[in-house]
Order: structure tokens, then C-alpha cells, then sequence
């Protein structure tokens, strides 16, 4: 009579187990990456009243007998987490991220020198990708821990070369010489071509045009004046794109230098004043800068001037395409390279994650400069690990094989960006197993007070 009492109490014991895990799972019903549980009941010890025996066909003999036992109630056989990938929630962080699959984030402690032992390292391992960037560069996660993934080989991953314009620099002489009868005109001397102008056009102004345009236009004509009241020895006169320049400092004393800023591979026309022309020599600094900029973009020079009169040019080049990442086979925590020419960091103003996995971002002169690629951890079984606090995991004895791998390579599927995965708690099913697990439980407590009552009468018999 007893053992219904000690059975009725196991089943309090035992529901009671199952209400917390539901309780556990309807109270995470909003927690990041979060697996419901499950309470399995299992029967407890059994008394055995009689053994079971087997029959004899003998003369005389008898027939087999079945066992005869009671049980002692209902314990816990196990409680385990139900391995399925939540809905995805968006948000509007670069590096938030989930994983579209089985595999797992492996976060913790910094830990010097690569690792390709995940048990032996002491890292955990974690569904939430809640990532930020801490102030020496590297990835982290809410909670401080370094995320770790495939770092990027020297050199790669980053531009190559900065972009620089290209320029010509050097200086035009003018000179004018008397009259000359024979060709009619004042001869006007310019980057050593002669030109023959009446003493009207010299009076107007001594036409040269500093281009290889192939077609004059002179719609756009804008005076520059000069310093100290002189009048500028050039004026602009050919824009071919509205957004050239040229600009003009000095004065008729100390001289004038000119700077043209135009597109690769074309010219602003330059023309000399009747101000600046005189029988001195007169000379004139130029300088031509061009705007779009690509790898080899020579400076367009004036005509007839070559880098043997004086004349600097220096290509242009842009910035290269960044150099094909390439990662290292062991694991280290993710972070911001190095530009190797001013020994800093890059500056990175956003930031973006493949489905593969790879942290890129775009630096303060809007060039991608690529981080690392995330790993993804390959749980054999997922049900053998130690859930720790928080949202993390430890990896349990009977988890099975452990092994990193990239994003994208088998069962451990993509990552998919700006989303995190919400809890894969099924409120109805856990509204559901409340109610029968409610109704067991009292159950169970009934069977105590009709044992109860049963005790009572048996002590009553006495009287």
C-alpha cells in the first residue's frame, strides 16, 4: 500500500521537472538563438513479486509463468534541446547575423597563436551572431568575446596602390621679336613655334593654344585677372567639360603660375595676352593635372613640350582592385587589418557580411578593405553539448567529432546578414504540455490523498 504513495510521489517530483523546463522555455520565448527543451518521463524501479519461468513439455510438468512487477512511479529519463533553425528576425546592424543551418559561432577568450583544436581550446560556441567592432579592431560579440574565424594572409584583401593624379609641370617662354616685313607681323615665339601676328592681333591677343584638343571651341572665355593690377599672361578659353579648371596666381613682377585641372586625356586651351608680350622673354608655369585617374593615365603635355625641356611628368594610377583575399587554415580572432604603407589601421566607415561568411568593409576613402571570414563549428552531435549562461555552449564528452569549416561548405549552412534567429519556442505546444503536465501532477497528488485515506482506514480498524 505504501508503493503507491512512494509512486505518487515521484510522479510530483517528476511533473514538477517538466514544469520548469516549460516554464524555462516560455520565459526565452524572446532570447536569441534559443532551443526549446523537451522533458522526457521515463517508469521508475520495479519490485519484482514474481519471476517469470519457462515451461516443460515433460509428463507431468507445467507451463511458463510471467514476471509479476509494480513499479515505483515515473523519474526524468532525459531533457534535450530541439536542434532546429529559428525564423529569422531582421535588424538594421551590418554585423548582426544568423546561421541558415547546424553549425555554430565560436566565441571567447583571446588566445594567442592559430587554433585547429576546437575541444582542447577552451572557446564556446554559440547560435548568435549580436557582432560589433571594439575599439582595437576586433570583431566581438555582446558579451565581450572575441569571435573567432579564418584571418586574412598578409597583403591580401587590401588595395594595392593609392590613387594619384597625373600630372605635367614645367614653364612656357614668349617671346617677341621686331617686325618683320617679309611674313607681315610681329613674330611671337611660343615653345619654340614662330607665329606671325599684325600688330592688331598683337594689340587683341597673341593666340597659343597649350593643347591637343582636336576640336577649338572658344564659347567659354573667362578673363582672370592678375595680382598688383597686372593682366594675367593667360586666360582660359577651351573647357571641354564644365567642370575643368584653371587657375592663375602671380603677378606681372615675380611671374605666373598656371594650374590646369581637366579629365585624363583631355586639355584645357590655354592663350597668351598682349599684356604678358613683349620684347623680353616672358615665361609663363603651367601645371595640368588631370581628374579621372587609372592605372597608367599619362599627363597629356603641351605641344611640343617633352620631359627633355623641362618638363616632370608623373602617371597616374588608381586604386588597384583589392588584392583577392586569401585566408589562413587556422583560427584566430577576426579583426581589422593593417594598411601596410602608414602602419594603421583602415579606417572603416560600414561594414558587410557574404553568405559565406566574409567580413568586408569600406574605409574612410571608400575602398573595400576585407576583415576575415567567419567559421562555422560542425557539432557530430548537437544534443551533447553543455548549455553554459547565456546564450553559449560548452562542448560536452558525448558530443562526437568537432570540426571548423567555412560558411557554405556541407550541412552548416550559409550566413545570412542584418538578421538574427529568433528562439524556435512553439507557444501552443508549450501552452499544451502545461496543461497535461498540470493535470498529471494532480493526478499524481490525488493518489497520495486516496492512499492517504486508505492508511487512515487501516489504522481506524483498531477502534
Amino acid at each position: 500500500m505504501v508503493r503507491s504513495m512512494f509512486a505518487g510521489v515521484a510522479g510530483l517530483k517528476s511533473h514538477q521537472q517538466k514544469m520548469d523546463v516549460i516554464g524555462n522555455n516560455i520565459a526565452n520565448v524572446n532570447t536569441w538563438g534559443y532551443k526549446a527543451y523537451s522533458f522526457n518521463f521515463q517508469d521508475s524501479i520495479y519490485s519484482t513479486s514474481i519471476r517469470s519461468s519457462e515451461g516443460v513439455t515433460n509428463a507431468g510438468a507445467y507451463g511458463g509463468r510471467n514476471p509479476s512487477q509494480v513499479g515505483y512511479g515515473s523519474s526524468m529519463a532525459s531533457i534535450s534541446f530541439q536542434y532546429t533553425t529559428g525564423a529569422p528576425s531582421p535588424t538594421d546592424n551590418d554585423l548582426d547575423c544568423m546561421i541558415d543551418g547546424t553549425g555554430l559561432f565560436l566565441v571567447g577568450g583571446m588566445v594567442n597563436g592559430g587554433i585547429s583544436d576546437i575541444k582542447s581550446s577552451g572557446l564556446m560556441l554559440t547560435r548568435v551572431g549580436l557582432f560589433t567592432v571594439d575599439n582595437n579592431g576586433y570583431l566581438v560579440d555582446a558579451n565581450k568575446n572575441y569571435v573567432y574565424g579564418y584571418a586574412l594572409v598578409d597583403g591580401t584583401g587590401i588595395p594595392e596602390v593609392p590613387a594619384q593624379a597625373a600630372t605635367a609641370k614645367g614653364s612656357t617662354d614668349v617671346t617677341v621679336g621686331p617686325y618683320d616685313n617679309t611674313n607681315n607681323g610681329y613674330p611671337v615665339t611660343i615653345l619654340g613655334q614662330t607665329y606671325y601676328v599684325t600688330a592688331t592681333d598683337l594689340e587683341d591677343q597673341v593666340a597659343q593654344w597649350i593643347s591637343k584638343a582636336t576640336k577649338e571651341s572658344k564659347e567659354t572665355v573667362t578673363k582672370v585677372p592678375g595680382g598688383a593690377g597686372a593682366t594675367a599672361p593667360v586666360e582660359a578659353d577651351y573647357k571641354k567639360n564644365p567642370d575643368d579648371t584653371v587657375t592663375i596666381t602671380g603677378d606681372a613682377t615675380n611671374g605666373w603660375t598656371v594650374t590646369v585641372t581637366t579629365k585624363a586625356g583631355e586639355f584645357a586651351n590655354l592663350r597668351i595676352s598682349k599684356d604678358s608680350v613683349n620684347a623680353n622673354n616672358s615665361k609663363v608655369n603651367l601645371t595640368i593635372t588631370t581628374k579621372e585617374m587609372g592605372a597608367g593615365t599619362e599627363a597629356q603635355l603641351p605641344t611640343d613640350a617633352t620631359p627633355a625641356n623641362g618638363w616632370t611628368v608623373t602617371p597616374g594610377v588608381a586604386y588597384e582592385e583589392a588584392i583577392p583575399a586569401e585566408f589562413e587554415d587556422s583560427l584566430s580572432p577576426i579583426r581589422i587589418p593593417y594598411d601596410p604603407d602608414t602602419g594603421s589601421q583602415y579606417n572603416l566607415q560600414s561594414y558587410s557580411i557574404s553568405d559565406t561568411g566574409v567580413i568586408a568593409g569600406i574605409d574612410i576613402e571608400n575602398r573595400p578593405i576585407t576583415m576575415g571570414q567567419l567559421a562555422l563549428i560542425a557539432v557530430e552531435n548537437p544534443n551533447g553539448l553543455e548549455k553554459t549562461s547565456g546564450y553559449y555552449f560548452n562542448i560536452g564528452e558525448n558530443a562526437g567529432g568537432v570540426e571548423f569549416v567555412k560558411p557554405g561548405e556541407g550541412p552548416v549552412g550559409f550566413i545570412k546578414s542584418k538578421f538574427l534567429e529568433m528562439p524556435n519556442v512553439d507557444l501552443a505546444n508549450e501552452f499544451s504540455n502545461m496543461i497535461t503536465t498540470q493535470r498529471g501532477f494532480q493526478a499524481n497528488s490525488k493518489i497520495i490523498t486516496v492512499t492517504d485515506e486508505m492508511l487512515q482506514e487501516l489504522v481506524n480498524m483498531k477502534r
